[in-house]
């Protein structure tokens, strides 16, 4: 369920701005925000786009989602869906109830340290069920989460859901049938005082890791017998 406190602070700037771009700019100042300001090549035109009121109300939207993100809960995809996307090229998102379900069946007997990969991860769901599962039993460990969309939204939403839930992986703004790739958010977790701390790399085209296990796990795949089919959720 959408915060009612965030769609109030929203529908205020997007009587001025309109929705899709004030969710666009959103995802902006939220990553800006992750990165400790260190992250500005998306973020520079929200100054010049609004005001310092107008600014404050984006930070206090990116404090609420964050307190409504408990649970590994996708406020952000629920907005997208709702108030964006309207299911315009299919994107409408597994139901949380639905992607927890086949995390768990998928799974059950996923360890730390090892990986997950979702090819289209829209606002990243399945990666997040896929970290829940494993939190049932190492409430303290997490998996290594690789994710791809064409979609760049797609791509940020997902990004900031791991780092909300301190998540390390590559999320990879591509094309995952060619593999052509234009960006990615290298996730890290950085330890300071006993707790881990969620930081952030921007690669740009070519420049990713996931490219290259997607290639090798197709080599892989292209060595069994024609008549085997693997089906998994570990990458």
């Amino acid at each position: 369920m959408i915060p009612k406190e965030f769609m109030t602070l929203f529908d205020s700037l997007s009587r001025s701005h309109g929705s899709a771009e004030v969710f666009r700019d959103f995802l902006d100042v939220f990553l800006f925000v992750l990165s400790c300001g260190k992250y500005r090549e998306d973020y520079a035109k929200i100054d010049r786009l609004y005001d310092e009121q107008e600014n404050r109300i984006f930070m206090r939207m990116v404090q609420v989602v964050a307190d409504h993100s408990e649970g590994f809960r996708d406020i952000i995809g629920e907005v997208f869906m709702e108030h964006i996307s309207h299911g315009h090229n299919g994107q409408f998102f597994t139901p949380q109830h639905v992607s927890d379900l086949m995390a768990a069946v998928t799974c059950a007997n996923i360890r730390p340290g090892q990986s997950v990969y979702d090819p289209t991860c829209g606002s990243g769901r399945m990666l997040l069920s896929a970290v829940k599962s494993l939190s049932r039993t190492n409430p303290n460990d997490r998996i290594f989460c690789y994710g791809s969309d064409i979609d760049l939204t797609c791509v940020k939403m997902t990004a900031i859901n791991m780092l909300m839930n301190s998540v390390p992986g590559e999320i990879a703004w591509m094309n995952t049938l060619t593999l052509e790739h234009w960006r990615s958010y290298q996730l890290n977790l950085v330890r300071v005082a006993n707790v881990w701390l969620p930081t952030f790399t921007v690669l740009e085209a070519g420049h990713t890791n996931l490219v290259l296990r997607v290639q090798e796990s197709l080599k892989n795949r292209k060595a069994m017998s024609a008549g085997e089919l693997q089906l998994s959720f570990d990458f």
